[in-house]
């Protein structure tokens, strides 16, 4: 991280996000708005306006995810089950995504992304990149997986998450899985 001073003398951080599986942020960008595209032609996307407590968790629903078969090396993750490309299981990358809306009369408390990934991947989220790993082969990706604070990316109304996996080594295949596996769990307050 750098400092830099902003023009009112307050200094301010800038972090800068390492490249990611030999893609630069502007072509994971362009990932992202293509993949918008999409979720606009099929609709809306989940509606949740009453409820206080959310578990989003990667399965069949998410555009273009087919849920696989977990590998014994995988932690199990509640509420959401390993998915890959669905156009092609053996593809070496998968990207997949989903829209949801939050009620427009509730305030965002908490809300945290739970990822587990064989073997890295990127996660976008209202187009800001919030998880940028660089390109690697560790279980402690998927092994037990990681955590991340996103509440000040989340928003009232529409928003999207875009995941951009990758496998280690080519494509997927039995002696090369690849899998990912996230859950995005949301608490609201009660109505404003």
């Amino acid at each position: 991280m750098t400092n830099k001073k902003r023009i009112t003398g307050k200094p301010s951080r800038i972090v800068r996000l390492p490249r990611s599986a030999g893609i630069t942020k502007m072509k994971a960008n362009l990932i992202y708005h293509a993949q918008l595209k999409k979720h606009n032609k099929l609709g809306a996307g989940r509606l949740f306006p009453n409820q206080t407590t959310i578990s989003i968790g990667t399965d069949n629903s998410w555009f273009n995810a087919q849920e696989i078969s977990r590998d014994p090396a995988w932690i199990p993750v509640a509420n959401a089950n390993y998915v890959w490309f669905s156009g092609n299981l053996s593809s070496e990358n998968a990207v997949i995504s989903t829209r949801f809306s939050l009620s427009q009369r509730r305030s965002i408390l908490s809300a945290s992304l739970f990822l587990s990934v064989d073997n890295y991947a990127v996660v976008i989220i209202n187009g800001v990149p919030v998880v940028y790993d660089a390109p690697q082969n560790t279980p402690s990706f998927f092994n037990p997986g990681r955590s991340f604070n996103v509440r000040r990316f989340l928003r009232r109304g529409r928003n999207d998450i875009v995941i951009i996996a990758f496998n280690f080594g080519g494509p997927r295949s039995a002696s090369n899985p690849a899998g990912v596996a996230a859950r995005l769990d949301i608490r609201l307050s009660s109505l404003l």
